[in-house]
């Protein structure tokens, strides 16, 4: 078990981090993508060097806690070496990269601290909004500043219908098959929003619902699944109804849906 000291640093280091990796990649956009190496990976998605500058410059500052680190942008260790870790970081340095080239919102600095549980520190960065969204564990959620300075507290906002759904813009299945247990269509309305920030603005009381059907990764959930914890909200897999599962063999989300409802 973490002792508290080390939990506290993870804390400071994960928010110091995401603000680290949210500068270089705002120092990336003023220069244009011709100076950028694009290239893609196997799965067909896109990388850059500003994904591995933002990965390299949060690896460093991490590092030192001496956790262990999962990485989009790094070589991953065997599911045999990984399998026991009691603690570890799942990272994406860059959580929506085809906006981030495309200069528009909705790319975000990924960084979760997991134990066997799931995420127990999320942090989630949005850089061109300067804010850093953080969840931990039993100490609840806060907003900051890329430098640090905390801003104003979270204001709840009732609940009440048409519940805001928000999905991925690249969501192929409809309303329907979208919808969380006892929710019905009639009562919500979709909307699209980039990576990572869904979950946020359910933090925020900007959404109720968030579902998506499609598989992704785990470095792309994670933080704000710890946010949304914070606050005592779970994120659930679409098939089994069961709260998420980390560290897994492939690494691999087949779908999610959580509610504030």
């Amino acid at each position: 078990m973490l002792s508290e000291k080390l939990f506290q640093k993870a804390i400071t280091l994960s928010i110091k981090a995401a603000g680290a990796g949210s500068k270089v990649l705002l120092s990336s956009l003023s220069s244009s993508n011709d100076d950028l190496h694009i290239e893609s990976k196997k799965d067909g998605s896109l990388v850059s060097d500003a994904d591995y500058a933002s990965d390299k410059i949060i690896t460093e500052i991490l590092s030192p806690l001496g956790i262990p680190i999962l990485s989009e942008e790094s070589a991953l260790p065997s599911f045999k070496e990984r399998k026991d870790w009691p603690y570890y970081f799942l990272i994406d340095p860059l959580d929506g990269t085809e906006s981030f080239l495309k200069n528009r919102s909705g790319f975000a600095v990924n960084i979760a601290l997991c134990d066997s549980t799931g995420p127990i520190i999320g942090v989630v960065a949005d850089p061109l909004s300067n804010i850093i969204y953080t969840g931990v564990l039993s100490k609840g959620f806060s907003i900051c500043q890329l430098d640090g300075t905390c801003l104003k507290t979270i204001q709840t906002t009732p609940i009440q219908k048409p519940y805001r759904l928000l999905t991925s813009w690249v969501e192929k299945e409809g309303v329907e098959a979208l919808l969380p247990p006892g929710i019905l269509a009639k009562d919500v309305i979709l909307r699209p929003v980039s990576g990572a920030l869904k979950f946020c603005k359910l933090a925020l009381g900007e959404a109720e619902i968030h579902a998506r059907t499609g598989t992704y990764m785990e470095w792309d959930c994670a933080a704000g699944d710890g946010i949304l914890r914070s606050i005592g909200i779970d994120v659930f897999d679409r098939h089994t109804h069961k709260r998420l599962k980390y560290n897994t063999e492939d690494l691999k989300v087949r779908g999610l849906y959580t509610s504030k409802v």
